[in-house]
């Protein structure tokens, strides 16, 4: 088990959230309301590295994937202005082989876990401290990280000009 305050309950709620959340990116057929599903289940995968005491690993979920990821999403939904799916059968074609290679893939990845040798306590020997990053980060790679942002920045000013509308 992690160290810290890890609460078996707060995960299965957390994990169910995550879960539901995930359905409801492939099952709504508004890809808006998909995209803020993905959003919430982002959140509750951040939630989960915060109950596993990963708090870097949090942080970054919530940088990158609710913050970038999502947004680019978003913007590929302003771009292609379809905002809902065509109604049809849930299942198609594809079904028939996508099942069997998911049981497939969870049996492999079940027979990985239980016949690996973990430590069962959750070794922090690799753990690297949040303020050790963060003075790396704003010391010595200030301007790697500077220069990140505003690449990023003219990214983002790119796909606003693009989704805009023409004025006739």
């Amino acid at each position: 088990m992690p160290h810290g305050d890890f609460h078996p309950v707060l995960f299965v709620i957390v994990a169910v959230w995550v879960l539901v959340c995930g359905v409801g990116v492939v099952a709504f057929r508004n890809i808006v309301h998909s995209a803020m599903a993905m959003v919430a289940c982002f959140l509750g995968v951040a939630a989960v590295f915060v109950l596993l005491d990963a708090g870097l690993l949090a942080i970054i979920q919530i940088l990158l994937y609710v913050g970038a990821i999502s947004v680019v999403v978003l913007f590929a939904i302003m771009l292609t202005e379809q905002q809902h799916a065509k109604l049809g059968f849930f299942f198609n074609r594809q079904a028939i082989f996508a099942l069997p290679l998911t049981v497939a893939a969870a049996v492999v990845i079940t027979v990985i876990l239980v016949t690996s040798k973990m430590p069962l306590n959750g070794s922090r020997s690799h753990n690297v401290s949040l303020v050790a990053i963060a003075g790396g980060l704003f010391n010595r790679y200030v301007f790697p990280f500077e220069l990140v942002s505003f690449v990023l920045l003219a990214a983002m000013i790119g796909a606003i000009v693009l989704a805009r509308k023409e004025d006739d």
